[in-house]
């Protein structure tokens, strides 16, 4: 359930293996979006196709996805860097210092909680040494977290107005039928009553047993001596001192190594202050980890852990997205600076922590990170597309002027006076799904709101140029990296051979090997879950899909593009795929999409009964020969 403070692969936690997602909702201080397309949306939507690779085949595969599946992401205004290319809900707040690492996907027989202070970006993922906390709650069993769940989001939900974002109203659903009972792990934000100090502060005071040791990691510390008397982290000990007056106190904190001196990039202030306590002892984390293979590797600290141990045998920890910062322990519903979540659990398991550095005060080299940074000031509280026009909403006070608004690169709008909203006429929504706006001190994203997204068929879903049997199993078989490529490819063929008819004959001989390949993938993505009757029809009837990839076939025998033995055989290795399908779980029935594809291949199968009825002595036998071998039985028919 929780990590040693490591590089652990996040990756397996979203993947939900033979498991499938019915929504998911990611709370984040840092998006990448590029990431989060590539790399985790496709782990729970049970994608295997390479973003890369096979672009075309990716992209359409994830956006089918997308039309039964509810996914929605939140995250800080300031820190998004645009890129999102899909149809998923992504709201940015601007009201307050959105800092949780939150993370829920529900799958058809439990929701999947993941607590972390890891941002979704390549750092957070990828390159940090970060803490992750995981639960999986079932209905059929008691928990202790869904309750605090519920009510973060009930708070989410109401601060940031988000009634119609699908994913967050699923996942609550979902815990309203949850067992809940009160007990460890428990769940901690900055949306309580209580300030987070305070909450942790009671938990210390009601544990059975002595307290012989609190650790305090952190990224970052702050004092904020302007507001307060004593130094958070002064404040911190003098109350664990005044329940366990002997307990040792160890505060870690990253430092590079420079000669004989440690650069702490932190107020002086605060060391000055509890370097004068008893049992205080300051400890350097080092920038090299050590992996399960034992080979180093460096990693910058970003976990956050408050970690107290007992003479009991029982451990006390805090862990999550809460800095040891007045902004994060010091805020509460009432007073919210950061929107905070985290986890706190009681229990005889340990966190390996890891081998930190125990060094004095003088060998110490302080950096006061004061930089005044001129920050974004997201001025356009929300874009909404309705399918026809895109409606821009302006926070007209705090406006900056002049500004220039791109989408795909290209300006939409420029303003030199204060609007409250704007409406952009016959706006064409193409692969991107952000605005970008920019000033000329800084620029923000803003991510274009998609009501209606049911009803928007996207680039992915459709092809604005005709395609052949050629490029639908050339798509299959994953030859093609984009859209761009194959309407490119499609142009040059057009131009070089205008007056020649490309014949079936011709693609078979030389490409045989694709056309295989181009089953093996309609197999799988045939066999896949889906979850809504819609999403399989999609499937099945897309351009690129079974039913067009059989019309075709049927056409070019028709017109004589392709003889009877070459489409006895690609239509019977297309029934012997149809035939054998191992669908996996989901809410349809069986029956309903084996009804779907004998629809489909209803022609194919009179067109080979034809074609083996026409056929004579040595053909026939071996047409015969192959259907026995596929279990296809032309009487049936």
């Amino acid at each position: 359930m929780n990590r040693n403070i490591k590089y652990t692969d996040f990756f397996e936690l979203v993947d939900g293996g033979d498991n499938v997602a019915v929504a998911a909702l990611f709370m984040t201080y840092g998006f990448d979006a590029e990431l989060f397309e590539h790399h985790i949306l496709p782990a729970f939507l049970n994608v295997v196709d390479n973003p890369i690779e096979q672009e075309l085949r990716f992209r359409n595969q994830i956006a089918l996805k997308l039309k039964e599946i509810p996914v929605g992401v939140i995250s800080d205004a300031a820190q998004y860097n645009g890129g999102r290319t899909f149809l998923y809900d992504h709201i940015v707040v601007k009201q307050d210092t959105f800092h949780p690492k939150c993370y829920m996907i529900l799958f058809k027989d439990f929701l999947r909680v993941i607590i972390s202070s890891s941002n979704i970006t390549k750092p957070g993922l990828c390159y940090n040494a970060e803490l992750i906390w995981h639960e999986d709650i079932y209905l059929d069993k008691v928990n202790s977290i869904s309750y605090d769940l519920k009510s973060i989001l009930d708070f989410v939900k109401d601060r940031y107005e988000l009634e119609n974002m699908a994913a967050l109203c699923e996942i609550q659903k979902y815990l309203d039928k949850c067992k809940f009972k009160t007990s460890y792990p428990k769940l901690i934000s900055t949306c309580e009553e209580k300030f987070v100090l305070d909450r942790v502060m009671d938990e210390l005071k009601n544990c059975s047993g002595n307290c012989r040791s609190v650790t305090i990691m952190s990224p970052f510390f702050e004092n904020d001596r302007e507001e307060i008397e004593k130094s958070l982290i002064g404040s911190f000990i003098k109350r664990i001192k005044s329940i366990y007056k002997n307990t040792k106190i160890n505060i870690c904190f990253p430092a590079n190594e420079q000669g004989d001196k440690y650069i702490v990039n932190a107020p002086v202030n605060i060391f000055d202050e509890v370097s004068k306590e008893k049992n205080v002892s300051f400890l350097v984390v080092p920038r090299e980890w050590e992996r399960e293979d034992e080979e180093p590797i460096t990693r910058n600290l970003h976990a956050k852990l408050i970690y107290a141990k007992f003479d009991n045998g029982y451990n006390l920890y805090m862990t999550g997205s809460i800095n040891f910062t007045n902004n994060a322990m010091r805020s509460n519903k009432a007073n919210l600076k950061n929107m905070e979540v985290g986890v706190i659990n009681y229990t005889t398991e340990e966190l390996i922590i890891p081998n930190c550095r125990r060094v004095g005060i003088d060998a110490l080299e302080f950096i006061d990170n004061e930089k005044i940074v001129k920050k974004s000031i997201c001025f356009i509280d929300k874009a909404e597309y309705d399918n026809q026009n895109l409606k821009i909403y302006f926070d007209e006070k705090n406006m900056v002027l002049p500004c220039k608004i791109y989408y795909n690169d290209k300006v939409l709008l420029s303003l030199d006076s204060k609007i409250n909203e704007k409406i952009v006429d016959k706006f064409k929504l193409k692969r991107s799904q952000d605005l970008k706006v920019e000033c000329d001190d800084f620029i923000f994203y803003v991510p274009i709101s998609i009501s209606n997204k049911e009803d928007i068929i996207t680039e992915d879903l459709k092809l604005d140029f005709n395609i052949t049997v050629e490029d639908i199993i050339d798509y299959l078989a994953g030859k093609y990296k984009s859209m761009s490529e194959l309407k490119r490819v499609k142009a040059l063929v057009k131009n070089e051979k205008q007056d020649q008819i490309k014949e079936t004959t011709i693609y078979f001989k030389q490409n045989l090997h694709y056309f295989y390949k181009a089953l093996s993938s309609l197999k799988q993505g045939l066999e896949l879950p889906y979850y809504s009757e819609l999403a399989f029809d999609n499937y099945i009837s897309a351009p690129i899909g079974i039913k067009n990839l059989i019309k075709m076939f049927l056409d070019d025998y028709k017109d004589k593009n392709s003889s009877e033995v070459e489409t006895f055989l690609f239509l019977v290795e297309i029934l012997n795929v149809v035939n054998h399908l191992q669908f996996s779980k989901d809410w349809l029935d069986e029956g309903y999409k084996m009804k779907k594809l004998e629809d489909i291949t209803k022609e194919a199968k009179l067109t080979i009964k034809q074609i083996v009825k026409k056929s004579k002595r040595t053909l026939k036998n071996q047409y015969y020969i192959m259907l026995k071998a596929y279990d296809l039985e032309v009487k049936k028919w």
